[in-house]
């Protein structure tokens, strides 16, 4: 008789070890399938995730690292400003990954001429007494009135791009930009009588040099000013921000002239190559102190969006693993004491000169045939199935996820601008999970090699032995 025919008429005869093969089959399947499934919505999730963050990486001193080794030597108070020099950095700008840069510098100044957007609750704390609230100059310095903002180009800034910093009046500051622009708030002109083409001149708080320089813009910014910070530091406030460019800045606000950067942001072509770009930046710049600075790509808000499911996505993970090897495991065991009560049968075909490849391609045949009406009902409920263990896995994740991942660098502190930012970006609450042709094959991959090992390693332990070894065995 035909090995096909013995395998189909074995199946039919067998119902109760084929329904449990095939129970046993279509949890491994299933479980498999949602596993691979839930990787790949938690991979285009966090791919989403980048590009809404934007595919920008800051070069930074590591405030945070400085914090907690001042408090760790008993200091007190917020670490000095260090500044990047473009000479040990400019290397970076040359890597494949990078689309732009733009380095920003950051100084401060005083104007005979010029007036600065005063709020109501900063005129009642210069008029009254000083409370803790109250910024206090050091001794020798001069309290400042404005904020200048090195930049390459303002359309670089991340406030500009996201629309909250606009120029509603002449032209944004860009490379292009004559020597000794300013671009300032429209607010701060129609203080003082300004307008595009006027020209002001400021005195720099660090070097009491003055410049003078021509108005080539007029700005706007819809970000708050109700914080206790620009309350107590009127040269904090937007409307008191102007916008230079760096050598403009370097000129007049430092001793040497050259220019000195606080920070840098790259961006990217491609928001995937964060990671790699973050190694090159490394090497290309080894010369910078790189325990004191940092490659911030917005990590702590992409880890706030993306952290329930990566977790999702290891737990689904181990279960792939876990599954596919316990499963294997029991399938074995249920063909090898399948193959010993077929033991006689085995022995009797093989007496009769059947050979040992076909008696082990039907032992194939049966299981492969019970394998693909597994996979089939796998298939037809592997969408429902996946997406029921991400809705529940991830609600778990989501719930027992901390509401605050890290306290970000920069001006505030907790609860200061940089948290508030942070505290504002949801987490990632919902994943569709997607049965593609990739996901399949994947399963049809690790549901055949299950198959084949389930089946070769009991077969060969019979096999290998004489028709009369196997007949005469006992049990």
């Amino acid at each position: 008789m035909n090995f096909l025919k013995r395998a189909g008429k074995s199946i039919i005869a067998r119902k109760g070890k084929t329904l449990i093969m095939l129970i046993i089959l279509t949890v491994i399947g299933s479980l498999v399938l949602s596993g691979f499934a839930i990787q790949e919505a938690a991979k285009n999730a966090g791919e989403e995730a980048r590009k809404e963050l934007g595919a920008t990486v800051t070069l930074q001193v590591d405030r945070q690292k400085q914090m907690q080794e001042r408090q760790a030597s008993g200091e007190r108070g917020r670490p000095e400003q260090q500044a990047i020099s473009l000479k040990e950095i400019e290397a970076v700008a040359n890597l494949s990954e990078v689309k732009s840069v733009n380095y920003l510098s950051q100084a401060t100044a005083t104007s005979s001429s010029v007036d600065p957007v005063t709020s109501e609750s900063t005129e009642t704390s210069d008029s009254e007494q000083k409370g803790p609230g109250t910024m206090e100059m050091p001794e020798g310095m001069t309290t400042p009135d404005f904020s200048l903002n090195g930049v390459t180009s303002m359309e670089l800034i991340n406030a500009y791009t996201e629309g909250t910093l606009t120029v509603v009046e002449g032209e944004a500051l860009t490379t292009d930009s004559p020597e000794n622009s300013v671009v300032i708030d429209e607010n701060l002109a129609s203080e003082n009588d300004l307008k595009v083409g006027d020209t002001i001149k400021l005195k720099a708080t660090t070097t009491k040099q003055s410049q003078k320089l021509t108005i080539i813009g007029l700005s706007s910014s819809t970000e708050a000013t109700s914080d206790a910070g620009f309350q107590a530091a009127g040269f904090m406030d937007p409307m008191n921000q102007m916008y230079v460019s760096n050598d403009t800045l370097a000129d007049f606000a430092t001793e040497d002239g050259e220019v000195s950067v606080s920070s840098v942001v790259y961006t990217l072509k491609d928001p995937a190559t964060i990671a790699t770009f973050k190694k090159e930046a490394q090497l290309a710049a080894s010369d910078l102190d790189w325990d004191t600075y940092m490659l911030d790509a917005n990590d702590a808000a992409y880890q706030k969006m993306v952290g329930p499911i990566e977790q999702v996505a290891s737990f689904s993970k181990s279960v792939v693993y876990l599954v596919s090897i316990a499963g294997g495991l029991i399938l074995a065991l249920l063909i090898l004491l399948s193959v010993r009560e077929r033991r006689k049968e085995m022995g009797i075909l093989l007496a009769m000169g059947e050979k040992r490849s076909k008696l082990m391609g039907q032992l194939l045949i049966e299981t492969f045939a019970v394998a693909t009406v597994a996979f089939l009902i796998t298939y037809a409920t592997g969408g429902m199935t996946s997406q029921f263990m991400t809705d529940q896995l991830l609600s778990r994740e989501v719930t027992e996820a901390t509401s605050t991942v890290a306290t970000q660098t920069g001006f505030g502190g907790p609860g200061g601008p940089g948290q508030q930012m942070l505290n504002s970006i949801p987490q990632i609450t919902e994943m569709t999970t997607n049965i593609d042709w990739v996901t399949l094959i994947q399963v049809m991959e690790i549901g055949s090699l299950i198959v084949f090992l389930s089946v070769l390693f009991p077969s060969v332990a019979l096999l290998r032995m004489n028709p009369k070894e196997i007949l005469l065995r006992e049990d």
